[in-house]
């Protein structure tokens, strides 16, 4: 009867504890360690206060990192541009800017440029996927809560604390692109999250200037994931690739003018639509060419509901940066 006393005090401690981590879906590759929420709730009481008390700065300390998407912006404000320490971030073989500061003073000013950001409500969150995935790609080092989502109208900023004393060691913005501008249909695409973007076979958030060449210089998925899933197959969206892929280069490979070629594929269930655009000096009779052997192409079919993205190719260009 001890055993059984003992022991029945001692699982239902466990479980509390299993209780009072709030879990969060980690996407494969990445190392995430959780806090108690009793250190993850503190941290956003410390960040809450940073936000509504303009003389409240507990949080900071002498370092902090701005990663490279909010340096983008901030690297235009000549205050925080003087802010001595210079940083490269390595991302998907790019070279990116960001900061480093190294004196309180100089991150209160950073944090006070993120107060002037906000407008009307904000929320307080863990990370999503996507926002683990951006994460993940600009840090050397293992992911520790605290890590909270400071979410407002118009930005979703990234904030690591560490855990020991909750000072800020790491704040960025994930590259929210809610939507897209479609020069072939003329509309504008929205999105609650963001685009997918894929360059070499890999999800980007970043897009650099790049080398002058002729490939393909990225994919947009114009429907989301749970689309993608629902109707299609990677198997059938690497042969449509491949296949205007081999086209391409057998026609354009030589081509000494310069531009865009914009192929956009909607494949529905029982029949498929594909639509081209051009930017800049193209040469058009190997334009003419291409769309004829693109059309003459077979292609699968969507399950059910048409799914619908985009091929960008460069000829003797660089990469629209973002």
């Amino acid at each position: 009867m001890k055993i059984k006393f003992l022991l029945l005090p001692l699982l239902l401690i466990n479980t509390a504890k299993a209780q009072i981590t709030e879990k969060i879906t980690i996407p494969n590759g990445i190392t995430y360690r959780y806090a108690d929420d009793k250190v993850n709730e503190k941290a956003k009481k410390l960040l809450n206060e940073g936000l509504t008390n303009t003389t409240k700065y507990d949080f900071l300390g002498d370092n902090l990192i701005i990663g490279p998407t909010l340096w983008k912006r901030f690297k235009n404000i000549e205050d925080l541009n003087n802010i001595p320490g210079n940083v490269i971030f390595h991302i998907d073989g790019m070279e990116v800017e960001g900061k480093a500061a190294a004196k309180l003073d100089d991150s209160k000013k950073i944090w006070d440029a993120v107060r002037k950001d906000l407008s009307g409500n904000y929320q307080i969150r863990k990370a999503n996927e996507d926002e683990l995935k951006y994460y993940w790609s600009t840090i050397s080092f293992d992911i520790d809560e605290p890590l909270l989502i400071l979410q407002t109208e118009k930005h979703r900023y990234i904030l690591n604390f560490l855990k020991d004393n909750l000072k800020l060691l790491w704040l960025d913005e994930f590259p929210l692109k809610n939507a897209y501008n479609n020069p072939i249909d003329n509309k504008v695409y929205t999105t609650d999250g963001t685009f997918k973007t894929y360059q070499n076979g890999n999800e980007t958030h970043i897009v650099d200037k790049g080398n002058k060449e002729t490939k393909l210089e990225k994919i947009i998925f114009l429907s989301g994931d749970p689309e993608l899933k629902a109707n299609s197959s990677v198997t059938d969206i690497q042969s449509v690739v491949e296949k205007t892929n081999r086209i391409f280069d057998s026609l354009f490979k030589n081509s000494k003018k310069e531009g865009k070629i914009m192929v956009q594929f909607k494949l529905g269930k029982k029949k498929n639509e594909i639509e081209f655009a051009v930017k800049d000096d193209i040469d058009l009779e190997i334009m003419k060419e291409f769309e004829k052997e693109i059309n003459n192409e077979k292609y699968p079919h969507s399950r059910k509901d048409t799914i619908q993205f985009q091929l960008i190719y460069k000829v003797n260009s660089y990469n629209e940066t973002e």
